[in-house]
């Protein structure tokens, strides 16, 4: 129940340079470490200094579930990296880590996302970040990175539904604003250009991280052919009446529509 966990944050202007560190660490990092990047602007929270809050920042929230002496040495390198501007890496219970960022996610925002699954971080798929996170046009969106690898990467990838074992990132693209916005649509036109111009990059996408996508995409991009027609076979036999439909649907009779 007791981790090393938290996070460390550098000025937007480091983003280059620790998604980079990102990367290696992706490639060489053991089970134990979990880490993922964020950018934002950076939100009121008690852990980030006062002159911080509303600048855009980048952030590697991570989580080393082993012996923590054992963790201290790899978890230093990234506190140790240029300039951190917070440090927020302590010694915590699991669940005291989970609710770290709570505050930041108010409940009643509005939310538009769209997502992509990406290779290891190559040096235009970082420029193409960069370039769009710095642009942000709410201090309640964010851009989380999660990072796969590990147990994930080692499961067969015919075992399960679940596709694209080899990615090494999951980008999910966030868009969060007050209802009372004046200018919905510039959120939502932000998130469609930065997806757009990761399109080049794109393994696929999670499934679980799709939005208003098309049902050709869900079937070809989350899945691929031959995991439609084993969970087509599925909805067949458990689901041939499309109840549960208020999803990425997969219809019975296999003729790839989605219902909402």
């Amino acid at each position: 129940p007791t981790v090393l966990a938290g996070m460390v944050a550098w000025p937007m202007d480091d983003a280059p340079e620790v998604l980079n560190l990102l990367r290696e660490l992706a490639a060489e990092a053991p089970d134990e470490l979990g880490v993922m990047a964020n950018l934002r602007l950076a939100p009121p929270l008690p852990v980030i200094p006062a002159a911080l809050h509303g600048k855009a920042i980048i952030a590697l929230v991570l989580c080393w579930a082993g012996p923590v002496d054992e963790g201290e040495t790899l978890v230093r390198r990234i506190r140790g990296f240029g300039t951190p501007a917070v440090d927020a890496v302590a010694t915590r219970p699991y669940v005291a880590h989970q609710r770290m960022i709570d505050a930041a996610v108010p409940h009643g925002l509005h939310y538009y996302w769209k997502s992509h699954k990406l290779p290891p971080l190559t040096d235009d798929t970082i420029e193409a970040i960069v370039e769009h996170a710095s642009a942000i046009t709410s201090p309640f969106t964010g851009i989380p990175i999660f990072t796969q690898g590990g147990a994930v990467a080692r499961v067969p990838a015919d075992a399960t539904a679940f596709a694209h074992r080899g990615a090494a990132h999951d980008i999910n693209i966030v868009a969060a604003w007050q209802p009372d916005d004046p200018e919905p649509d510039r959120h939502v036109q932000w998130v469609r250009d930065f997806f757009g111009a990761l399109e080049p990059h794109s393994q696929g996408v999670y499934v679980n991280f799709t939005s208003d996508d098309t049902a050709d995409r869900v079937r070809d991009k989350a899945y691929g052919a031959e995991k439609w027609k084993r969970l087509v076979a599925v909805k067949n036999t458990y689901d041939p009446t499309n109840f549960f439909r208020l999803n990425a649907n997969i219809l019975p009779d296999g003729d790839g529509s989605m219902q909402r």
